[in-house]
């Protein structure tokens, strides 16, 4: 175990040698010693490692040397830094901070480094885990910090640690804003909250939703491989089907001038997708765009701002209601997933469409698995839109051209069997970000089943993957 002792150092040749042959003597190691004359000539901090009877032998001989401040305790140092923007100013709001918490600084260290910003070195001393940790906390919500060294086996400041790190990740691998930080330190804590009472490691986790940025951000520019595959319909009636390399398929009719599009997948891509498109159609970005969205999830509904006109199912307006009062969404109720959602929501850089731009097609109002909500009409052929019992997700909806035999299933239904290596390893992550990516395995399976049966027979435009038939 280790203890931090203050002892009362006489100014003077020798002191600190006393101290160390009192410690050495009784078996233990100093791990660290903070000393700065210009804030406390006296004031000599040394953290011990050694065994708890071998801590109270140390305690006992400073004491009697009159060298020990006061009781021990607990007590430690944790070793800080904080980046700061290099202008005048920018370190008062964290010594405010620090005043407010009632924590003192053992020593602190400085130099501009010839860039923007400067690292300050900061030694705190620690007598109460809960204030160190709401400390750190606050500090993060002002400027990027980073704990250089403390005792890991306080297991309350182990696991800020571990969630101000990840933190710190994330907005170096993001970009992410001091808001979007903090947004991210509030769910990473949440994070840990869950997986500290389920007495689970959180290694796996983070590692998890790691791999998940890391995913994202290495498949943008000239890592955006998307596959774009074209049929022709009918006479001036095509279907593009893009195959980003992670999140759903966006699926593009065009008839003319006019385009309907079907999901559209994660936000993080959008300058990816707008190139794409603007190379795909003549004049893009001056036509008007409308998509149908078969789920409120956030990896088919990403790039909903792109559009003019939104066609969504009742449920799932009311989940985008719910995330613009700012809500928790459908998803987001479940609160061992609520979490890791709202971390996927900065990660892809998610935004709920603007309400007035989305037009209901319709509502459920019976049991069914699949009910029949209304149709939309795109050029000379009809699309019914069908809506699910909710057992991917409350909103879920297929669409449907019975005179093409056109089917787009969203995510009811995946080919998973036509998978890139990229694709499938982008799926084999999804299950451990969330308890399960359907809302009810047992629904979801028994509606899927009577999808391919009523429509056995169409050309299935499916949730991710190829095109089948």
């Amino acid at each position: 175990m280790r203890s931090t002792y203050i002892t009362k150092t006489p100014d003077q040749a020798g002191a600190f040698l006393i101290s160390a042959k009192a410690i050495a003597e009784n078996g233990g190691n100093i791990v660290r010693v903070n000393y700065n004359k210009a804030v406390d000539e006296n004031a000599l901090f040394i953290e011990v490692e050694a065994t708890e009877e071998q801590q109270e032998r140390i305690a006992a001989r400073l004491k009697e040397v009159q060298y020990l401040a006061d009781d021990p305790g607990m007590r430690q140092i944790i070793l800080i830094e904080l980046k700061l923007p290099d202008r005048p100013g920018t370190l008062l709001p964290t010594l405010e901070v620090i005043k407010d918490h009632d924590v003192n600084i053992s020593y602190i260290n400085s130099q501009e480094n010839g860039t923007p910003y400067q690292n300050f070195k900061m030694g705190l001393v620690v007598e109460d885990s809960t204030e160190i940790k709401g400390l750190i906390d606050d500090i993060s919500k002002i400027c990027e910090v980073r704990v250089l060294d403390y005792d890991g086996s306080d297991h309350l400041l182990d696991s800020t640690v571990f969630y101000v790190t990840f933190a710190n990740e994330m907005r170096e691998l993001l970009d992410l804003s001091q808001n979007e930080t903090n947004a991210v330190l509030t769910y990473a804590a949440q994070v840990m909250q869950t997986l500290d009472e389920r007495e689970e490691s959180p290694e796996e986790a983070f590692a998890n939703i790691r791999r998940f940025a890391r995913f994202i951000t290495e498949h943008t520019g000239e890592g955006f491989d998307a596959t774009v595959t074209t049929r022709r319909l009918a006479d001036h009636l095509m279907l593009y089907a893009i195959e980003p390399p992670c999140g759903s398929n966006m699926y593009v009719l065009e008839y003319y001038e006019s385009l309907l599009f079907v999901d559209c997948g994660f936000g993080y891509f959008e300058p990816e997708i707008d190139e794409l498109l603007e190379g795909l159609f003549k004049n893009f970005s001056t036509r008007r765009k409308s998509v149908v969205v078969t789920n409120p999830d956030i990896d088919n509904c990403g790039l909903l701002r792109l559009f003019d006109t939104v066609y969504v199912a009742r449920d799932s307006y009311h989940n985008f209601e719910l995330e613009t009062a700012g809500r928790p969404s459908y998803r987001e109720r479940n609160e061992l997933d609520a979490p890791y959602i709202a971390l996927s929501k900065i990660i892809s850089r998610y935004e709920p469409p603007h309400l007035s731009r989305c037009a209901v097609i319709g509502r459920r109002t019976t049991d069914d698995l699949l009910e029949p909500i209304g149709a939309i009409r795109f050029g000379n052929w009809m699309f019914q839109v069908i809506a699910g019992a909710g057992g991917h997700v409350r909103g879920e909806t297929v669409i449907a051209c019975p005179e093409l035999k056109l089917l787009f299933t969203g995510d009811l239904f995946i080919n998973t069997a036509g998978l890139s290596e990229k694709q499938r390893a982008y799926e084999e992550l999804q299950p451990s970000l969330m308890a399960n990516t359907d809302a009810n395995p047992g629904l979801a399976a028994l509606a899927r089943n009577q999808l391919m049966t009523d429509y056995a027979g169409y050309t299935i435009c499916p949730g991710r993957g190829p095109i089948i038939g």
